[in-house]
């Protein structure tokens, strides 16, 4: 019998972008696919988008904004398959995605995960460069506080899930890189050096958005996860350094927004964490914290110039 690989994607006020992903999901060649949606919100049309391909979808529903975390998690509540994976809904699968993952997992049972790369897109949906995953090794990623996984090219056991998910809803930014943190206790995994997804970059998207927001997650991501009892007990002797480089990527982003006190205080401790970790960009923003908020201003701007130039 053909394995039901479960697909859920969440949504909010993306009606400019949800027909490309929703096509791209039931347009794969795969022959079984559970497909759900959860509207979180939209108040752009998107509803009215989903109704139109509500015969192709196992199941779907518009709920009160929960945020996208939680809506991920109520679509897996309704889905069965023996496979998961989430597409948001400013990305796309690519064709014949499900089935390279497919394929993957059942050649090899004792693999929890796989993952692969992905094409950048814009807007207007044109190709703007690769976006290649990294070689799975969770415990650099502890490290460096850095995930190696495309999110929307990964696909895992629902026995992995069970044991290791739901998605913490707590989380903005790294609630996925959390879960391959834990599912890295499992069993192996695979990465698949081929693009299985595009991964959108625009304005509204969280990759280009707040710089305070992925700081506060960082934060939280040291603290609650690298130092709490949801890490791997084999992955715990590296959440020193993962606490200090994730201390410094907030600081860096907090320094760009001009946040110098918040800033200063995450770059030196993460310094302090770990003194091994410093970079000579760490080190920099740390001395330059210290100075004026006029004066970085003004460095910031002159910087800007010299790459325009």
């Amino acid at each position: 019998m053909t394995p039901v690989v479960s697909i859920v994607t969440p949504s909010y006020n993306q009606a400019e972008f949800l027909e490309e992903t929703i096509r791209s999901v039931l347009d794969q060649d795969y022959p079984a696919v559970e497909y759900v949606v959860v509207d979180d919100g939209s108040t752009d049309g998107s509803v009215e988008i989903v109704r139109r391909h509500a015969d192709r979808i196992a199941w779907w529903t518009q709920q009160p904004n929960a945020g996208q975390v939680a809506a991920i998690n109520r679509g897996f509540e309704r889905t069965s398959g023996e496979y998961m994976g989430f597409v948001n809904s400013d990305d796309t699968l690519l064709p014949g995605a499900l089935t390279a993952m497919v394929a993957t997992l059942e050649s090899e049972p004792d693999v929890v995960m796989v993952y692969g790369d992905a094409l950048y897109t814009n807007a207007q949906s044109h190709e703007t460069g690769y976006l290649p995953s990294r070689t799975w090794d969770p415990e650099r990623m502890v490290r460096r506080a850095d995930n190696h996984v495309v999110q929307p090219s990964s696909l895992w056991r629902r026995s992995a899930w069970e044991r290791a998910g739901p998605l913490n809803e707590r989380g903005y930014y790294f609630f996925d890189f959390e879960f391959y943190l834990r599912l890295s206790a499992l069993g192996p995994v695979r990465r698949l050096a081929r693009p299985l997804s595009t991964y959108r970059t625009h304005a509204g998207s969280k990759t280009m958005g707040s710089g305070a927001r992925k700081a506060a997650d960082y934060v939280r991501f040291a603290d609650e996860f690298l130092a709490g009892e949801g890490l791997p007990e084999r992955l715990r002797p590296h959440a020193r350094q993962g606490r200090s480089s994730a201390y410094l990527a907030a600081g860096d982003y907090l320094y760009d927004e001009l946040d110098l006190p918040r800033a200063r205080r995450l770059l030196w401790s993460g310094l302090a964490l770990s003194p091994g970790n410093a970079s000579r960009r760490s080190l920099s923003l740390a001395l330059k914290s210290l100075l004026p908020q006029h004066i970085v201003s003004r460095l910031r701007t002159r910087r800007r110039g010299s790459r325009r130039d």
